[in-house]
């Protein structure tokens, strides 16, 4: 069953990660938002990826240029529920080019 979770990435290169995980075919997503008048990263560091924790490769994502690692809890993966992912996406700035 596919989830989301957390990836870490290098300070200012979320572009570069979201690019090259999407590149892979990774489902992932940055949320944006406006701050005077300008696209930001709405969480800095951090984008949510959509996993199957037992069907899909996870090793190439810890190699993706721009990415640090997973998110964990002592063994766990941080994993963040649907109805938050929806919340985020229901209340993001529209963006066009991202």
């Amino acid at each position: 069953m596919k989830k989301w979770y957390l990836l870490k990435t290098k300070p200012r290169q979320e572009e570069i990660a979201l690019a090259n995980l999407k590149n892979q075919n990774y489902h992932v997503y940055c949320p944006w938002t406006k701050i005077n008048n300008k696209l930001v990263v709405l969480f800095p560091g951090y984008l949510f990826i959509y996993l199957d924790e037992t069907s899909e490769n996870w090793s190439p994502i810890r190699s993706t240029k721009g990415v640090l690692n997973f998110v964990r809890f002592g063994l766990s993966y941080a994993k963040i529920s649907n109805k938050i992912i929806n919340f985020i996406k229901d209340n993001e700035v529209e963006t066009t080019n991202k």
